[in-house]
């Protein structure tokens, strides 16, 4: 009897372990000329678009090209919904492109301006493609975190050097929602338990999950971390007096974190809002990756009066400088009990790329993005998106209470997050729209439209984040699409491929360099899967230091293939895998500040 039990035990261990697999998602890749030579003279021309790993619905824009300078804080269209400044801005927007897998399919413009407006002026301009897939199931990445409107997720890309990493990490603060009742302030302490997982990891796999337990009265909104030191950490509580603080910790994992009290005043960045406890909705924290920690002083109770965005110096927690967005963020009049809304409307998200922070609320319909490093406060603001053309609006519809009311949130779409891709593309998520997923906006702060993933449902989503940076894990990362009184909530995060693609579009045969910058690539590596030897093909674009990096799929760096200085052009090395494990590999190639990383497969 024993040994029929044994036996059985086995069995399930050989089980698990054969069915227990990494998260591989198929990533979707645009390709198209990067520089393209077009009269302007009234005939169609023809764009080749092809979409490799997946389908793709694909929109094409065209914007103005160096134009930037000419303008300046000008706001138009219906009800004056658009501001943009110190940006260039789009001219043509097209309906959506179907682009098969593996298929090359032309997408035609004729020249003109969008909305059936003139031909444009011979010239340089830019084009965008921005291609998702809406055609594959998702894919689960994890069941270990999961999404909510008071659970934030950071994401690093770069590891502490500043390199793209070969796996990518999510946290998730744990932005616990608490009420006062009977009239009473909250004055106990919580225990929050943040998490963090490795993109790649078995979705699965429990043991795989990494915790760390904060205390505060209210966790509010995501983490950031020390760009130097990853197991450095920020995160907001918000006290019952409504001020918010700031606290430096150091993550333990699965343990209590150790806070440090050398940090600002006694361990605290402290700063006023009007916000009562209970109303702990936030961005919380987010990092510049530099210098800065950003924080908003947001009211999301709707009483407060201002909105400031505030620099935090990473170093000593001191107070680098405020940025005033009440212009936007506020609405006196629409506070007023007898019109319906709320006074504030955020920010209550962030997304901070590229050196641009991306802004958005579900209690408003304002988004926008803005340079904080701009010295002048009116110079902050690069595009704002109100009320006006129906991507992300309030109370537009023919029977709203309350028509074009824009700091509402007890109306749809609840874009609980707001996040930027490299192209400056921005997504929210949009419940209560119906079977849509996300509402996409252009690199201006143009209104695209609303998207679907494959089998779409009109229930509650929670949010939508880019990994975008050239990796194996490059998409949209989004909640299940479920009414979270089902239980779905509890099934994690999951995976749709995604894709932006910037070229040029000129009468002349120029523009090449802006379009691509430098010939640095990287090749798939061949053969692949491979015993035990593969080569890896790549080009630099100039000579320098080059180093040739092979990680395991937990993201931990395992051998270095390259570490030496080059010359400008093709190059080709070999890795020799004899001695590891059969699995799933990144090898990244870095080459100055350009930086790339592919899969690989060993099979023994």
């Amino acid at each position: 009897m024993r040994k029929i039990v044994l036996t059985a035990a086995l069995l399930c261990f050989v089980a698990s372990t054969a069915f227990s697999a990494a998260f591989q998602p198929t990533v979707l890749k645009l390709t198209a000329p990067a520089a393209i030579k077009y009269a302007f003279d009234g005939k169609t021309l023809s764009i080749p678009v092809t979409a490799t790993g997946t389908p793709a619905d694909v929109s094409f824009l065209v914007f103005t090209n160096n134009m930037g300078s000419k303008v300046s804080n000008v706001t138009n269209g219906y009800l004056g919904w658009h501001f943009v400044n110190r940006i260039d801005t789009c001219l043509y927007m097209s309906a959506t492109n179907a682009v098969d897998k593996g298929t090359t399919t032309n997408i035609n413009w004729d020249g003109k301006m969008k909305n059936g407006g003139p031909a444009v002026p011979a010239g340089t301009y830019t084009y965008y493609l921005f291609g998702y897939d809406n055609k594959s199931p998702k894919v689960q990445m994890t069941k270990q975190i999961s999404t909510s409107p008071w659970n934030y997720h950071t994401i690093l890309e770069k590891d502490a050097k500043g390199l793209p990493m070969a796996a990518p990490v999510m946290y998730m603060g744990d932005g616990v929602r608490t009420t006062a009742t009977g009239g009473k302030s909250i004055t106990v302490d919580y225990n929050h338990t943040s998490k963090r997982w490795v993109i790649g990891n078995d979705p699965l796999d429990a043991t795989l999950l990494e915790t760390c337990v904060t205390t505060g009265l209210v966790d509010v909104g995501g983490l950031a971390f020390l760009p130097t030191d990853q197991t450095v950490f920020f995160h907001d509580t918000l006290r019952n007096n409504g001020n918010k603080v700031t606290k430096k910790w150091k993550w333990v994992p699965n343990g209590p974190a150790v806070l440090d009290t050398n940090w600002g005043d006694n361990g605290e960045f402290v700063y006023a809002t009007a916000c009562p406890a209970g109303w702990n909705f936030g961005p919380g924290v987010v990092s510049d990756g530099k210098d800065y920690l950003l924080v908003t002083n947001n009211d999301m109770s709707g009483v407060g009066k201002e909105s400031k965005m505030i620099l935090v110096d990473v170093t000593d927690g001191s107070e680098f400088k405020r940025v005033d967005m009440t212009n936007w963020w506020t609405n006196l009049a629409e506070g007023d009990p007898a019109i319906g809304g709320q006074y504030t409307g955020g920010p209550t998200a962030f997304s901070f790329r590229n050196g641009l922070v991306a802004l958005g609320s579900h209690s408003t319909c304002v988004n926008s993005v803005m340079d904080v490093y701009q010295a002048k406060t009116a110079d902050s603001f690069l595009w704002v998106n109100k009320n006006g053309d129906y991507v992300g609006d309030h109370n537009w519809e023919v029977a709203a209470k309350h028509p074009w009311l824009c700091n509402d949130y007890v109306v749809g779409p609840y874009k609980y997050t707001m996040s930027m891709d490299n192209q400056g593309f921005c997504i929210f998520p949009s419940y209560d729209m119906g079977a849509v997923s996300f509402g996409l906006y252009a690199p201006d702060g143009t209104g695209i439209s609303y998207k679907a993933y494959a089998g779409e449902v009109a229930k509650q989503k929670y949010g939508c984040e880019f990994i975008d940076y050239a990796s194996p894990f490059d998409g949209i990362y989004s909640s299940a699409s479920a009414d979270p009184t089902s239980g779905a909530i509890a099934a994690g995060i999951w995976y749709v491929g995604h894709d932006s693609f910037k070229g040029i579009i000129s009468n002349v045969v120029v523009g090449v360099e802006e379009a691509a910058p430098s010939a640095f690539a990287v090749a798939q590596n061949s053969p692949n899967p491979f015993n035990p030897t593969t080569s890896i093909n790549f080009t630099l674009a100039k000579a320098g230091k080059v180093t040739v990096d092979v990680f395991n799929a937990a993201g931990q760096k395992v051998d270095t293939i390259v570490n030496t200085t080059m010359n400008q052009g093709a190059h080709s090395v070999t890795w020799n895998a004899s001695k590891f494990s059969a699995g799933v590999y990144f090898y990244t190639v870095n080459s100055g500040n350009m930086s790339k990383t592919m899969k690989m497969t060993l099979l023994k």
